[in-house]
């Protein structure tokens, strides 16, 4: 048997590769880098939100149901743009399908501040999410295919990058925004990140390095998976509902975290700086949790102790939310690593290539109609009741079924394998 590793293998001859793009150092440094733009232009149109949601509704004299639609809208779309990524990558191929993703987050980013009007302003953020939703179902095939040889360093660089996404914003966007003395600026600075990205992205498939989905490597002795509905697996079924009540409690924290906070009597930037803390944990997290599963180090306890993390730290928001604010904002963040834990599950709990697209084309769309039930049944209960008590109870509630779900989908297995046995 030959000692040769993988990564000196030809690209057509790595587990999992397929052929149709150029490699090299040079060239894998690229990609890269082109991951890690493309996953960080995936947060900053939700998690910018949240510092000047007080701004926006002063601006636009929104409502109560307007601004908890607003904080919803993530999930909402994530939802239903999720379930067309799969055939847009189908029929334009994976080059065309993030040029798509990166051109809607950039059009809807940059346009939505120069609206008067709310409604251009939520249809605008409309097109930012519809981008990133793209985005988030392709990129797992993208590491799965561009690094087949090194899983766990993709992984970490995708969740990664989604924290650093998720936590620059939450950390910059008041400052800026009060620098300039104008939220707009604030918002739309982050138009940049898709624009890196994008052009890195054009300059990556001119050097070749662009995988072509279309072609397949030879597999003689393999035979293609079933094609049964991705809802008959267990497995599938319980990382959707973790991956939803996880995104749940990450959307409520992006859109009303800081208004907790500013209601309990903290100043706007220090409340956009809790926020902060609570997506710091991106970093750690995004580094940690995928070595977790795709490892298996105890990954079941670990999917737990997030919960239990996540149920303290809305606890102390409900109980004491002024007296200890960093304490229960860093509980909150190590509970966020259930976040990248359930995007590491997409690509450790599958094989082929077409089932990581189909399950991660499934697991996040019908997770994200939780994620958008969330925010929006945090801001009618706000206003149903008046107080942060009840939605806050809510979201205790969620996180200790996160932990219930998450305990279940870390199980040992593979969705393939459990599509095999409905043949």
């Amino acid at each position: 048997m030959s000692s040769q590793p993988e990564s000196a293998l030809p690209a057509e001859q790595r587990p999992n590769a397929l052929p149709g793009h150029r490699t090299g150092r040079g060239l894998d440094v690229l990609a890269l880098i082109c991951l890690i733009l493309i996953a960080s232009s995936l947060r900053p149109a939700a998690s910018s939100l949240g510092p000047v949601l007080s701004e926006l509704k002063t601006a636009y004299s929104l409502l109560e149901w307007q601004t908890g639609l607003l904080t919803a809208l993530p999930g909402m779309v994530f939802a239903i743009c999720g379930f067309i990524a799969v055939p847009v990558l189908r029929r334009v191929g994976l080059f065309a399908s993030l040029v798509i993703a990166c051109s809607f987050v950039i059009v809807g980013v940059g346009g939505r501040v120069l609206t008067d009007q709310w409604l251009g302003f939520a249809g605008l953020t409309v097109v930012a999410l519809a981008g990133m939703s793209i985005g988030n179902v392709i990129l797992p095939v993208y590491v799965k295919t561009r690094f087949p040889d090194r899983p766990s360093l993709g992984a970490t660089a995708f969740t990664v990058s989604l924290g650093l996404g998720a936590m620059f914003p939450a950390l910059l966007t008041a400052p800026i925004a009060g620098h300039f003395d104008d939220w707009r600026i604030g918002l739309g600075v982050w138009a940049l990140v898709p624009v890196g990205a994008l052009v890195t992205w054009i300059v990556l498939r001119l050097a070749g390095s662009v995988p072509n989905l279309r072609q397949r490597a030879p597999e003689s002795h393999e035979v293609a998976p079933p094609r049964r509905h991705i809802f008959t697996s267990r497995k599938a079924m319980y990382m959707a509902m973790f991956f939803g009540l996880q995104s749940a409690n990450a959307y409520v924290q992006f859109g009303w975290l800081p208004q907790v906070y500013r209601d309990a009597g903290l100043d706007p930037v220090l409340a956009g700086l809790m926020l902060t803390i609570v997506t710091l944990g991106g970093l750690p997290g995004g580094f940690l949790a995928p070595q977790i599963i795709m490892r298996s180090i105890l990954p079941r306890f670990f999917l737990v102790t997030f919960a239990v993390s996540a149920v303290l730290g809305y606890l102390g928001l409900l109980l004491a939310p002024a007296a200890t604010p960093v304490l229960w904002a860093i509980l909150l963040s190590y509970g966020g690593f259930a976040f990248p834990a359930a995007l590491a599950l997409i690509t450790g709990r599958t094989r082929d290539v077409s089932v990581t697209a189909r399950t991660s084309a499934f697991v996040q769309s019908s997770g994200y109609v939780l994620a958008a039930i969330g925010p929006l049944a945090v801001g009618g209960l706000l206003g149903f009741s008046g107080g942060w008590s009840v939605p806050l109870s809510l979201m205790v509630g969620v996180s200790a079924l996160m932990g219930v779900t998450g305990f279940l989908a870390a199980s040992p297995g593979t969705v393939d394998e459990e599509l095999a046995e409905h043949r």
